[in-house]
């Protein structure tokens, strides 16, 4: 079950990469409103997908992997699955629910406005994207700490 687990944030661990490594850089490279209407867009596509699932899903998997471990302590691998699931959760699940999705709202309720959208965007891209910095690299550590609990 922890290989599922190590997939599934690999997998979340990607999207994140995909989005600071060449997503926003691509979008920083058209012009501010299309940039934030391509984000828009993504934002309204991705909620539709597998992400989602995948997203609370491995949330709900490491909040029980911390009462699993925590029930079932195992000297050295307990600690690592515990310190996995609080890096996970805080950095991947709360980053993006009191820092990312605000920052979409905010974007998205600007919509209407192209004025407003395009200075909504330069402020938006620096914080989102450091934002998802975060979530890409606690994604990658708790990763990273699941492998060398089970090895």
């Amino acid at each position: 079950m922890i290989v599922l687990l190590i997939v599934l944030t690999g997998l979340m661990a990607g999207t994140y990469f995909a989005f600071s490594v060449f997503i926003m850089k691509s979008l920083d490279a058209l012009p501010a409103l299309q940039a934030a209407q391509a984000m828009n867009k993504i934002n309204d596509v991705i909620v539709n997908t597998a992400f989602l699932p995948i997203f609370f899903g491995s949330t709900l998997w490491y909040a029980g992997l911390i009462v699993w471990s925590v029930a079932d302590w195992q000297r050295g691998e307990s600690l690592l699955l515990v310190a996995a699931a609080f890096v996970y959760i805080l950095g991947m699940f709360f980053v993006t629910a009191f820092g990312n999705v605000p920052l979409n709202n905010q974007l998205k309720e600007s919509e209407s406005h192209e004025s407003s959208l395009a200075l909504v965007w330069q402020l938006y891209r620096q914080k989102w994207t450091q934002l998802n910095h975060v979530r890409m690299l606690s994604c990658a550590l708790a990763c990273a700490l699941l492998v060398i609990a089970k090895t």
